[in-house]
């Protein structure tokens, strides 16, 4: 509303200067010609001062929109399920390997390190998926406060600094780069998790079969001590 008012009183200001500078014959045309004239620089007025920073911001909050429906891809509920499976696959290859009654080849290893190699790359998945959502929203948040300031001609903020040119520039810089972190962030976790999911689907099938014959071999182990101990 203050814009509006501030760019009303310019082109009342242009159109009685340019009435003053310019001889006139009571002509109708005349009068359009420069009531249009005027409208015109005011115009240009209120594009170039549309605030560069206003548009800026707006492209910023296009930005969080575009990464927003980007994390919303990410499979949550089947990685999750895939982070379960691969740790209680870890947990057996741990018992497993304690007891006295498995061996483990060096063929093994290489298994094991599929598993492993999984794991790390969906390690804090769901953590980051969740701290991305909660940056998306202060994204937000932040860029349309900003905006509104500006919208509305605001001159203190709600910690009661002063709010100028400079404050807002300076501010606005910080969120759109936020933003530009946040995407980076992003598409590394997607990176990421694409890396695992890959990782799982490549070497699960090997490790389901090395658990299978490790379980087998733990359990005639444990039928042969029952029935030494019998005899």
């Amino acid at each position: 509303m203050l814009m509006a008012l501030k760019y009303l009183k310019h082109w009342f200001l242009i159109w009685d200067l340019i009435k003053y500078k310019t001889p006139m014959n009571n002509s109708r045309l005349s009068y359009l010609s420069l009531f249009c004239l005027a409208s015109s620089l005011v115009l240009i007025q209120v594009g170039c001062g549309e605030n560069k920073t206003q548009v800026e911001l707006d492209r910023a909050l296009d930005n969080v929109e575009r990464i927003s429906k980007k994390l919303d891809q990410i499979p949550m509920d089947s990685i999750v399920k895939v982070k379960d499976r691969l740790s209680s696959a870890k947990d057996d290859i741990r018992w497993l390997g304690v007891d006295s009654n498995v061996v483990f080849v060096k063929a093994d290893v290489k298994v094991i390190e599929g598993l492993s190699k999984a794991s790390r790359f969906l390690k804090d998945a769901p953590s980051r998926y969740i701290g991305l959502m909660n940056e998306i929203d202060r994204c937000k948040k932040q860029l349309y406060s900003l905006r509104e300031v500006i919208e509305e001609g605001a001159n203190r903020d709600a910690l009661g600094d002063t709010i100028d040119d400079n404050y807002i520039k300076t501010n606005a810089r910080l969120e759109v780069e936020a933003v530009a972190t946040l995407e980076e962030l992003v598409d590394e976790t997607i990176r990421l998790i694409r890396l695992g999911l890959e990782a799982d689907s490549a070497g699960w099938g090997a490790i389901d079969s090395l658990l299978m014959a490790k379980k087998g071999e733990w359990a005639r182990g444990v039928s042969g001590n029952e029935t030494e101990t019998g005899l």
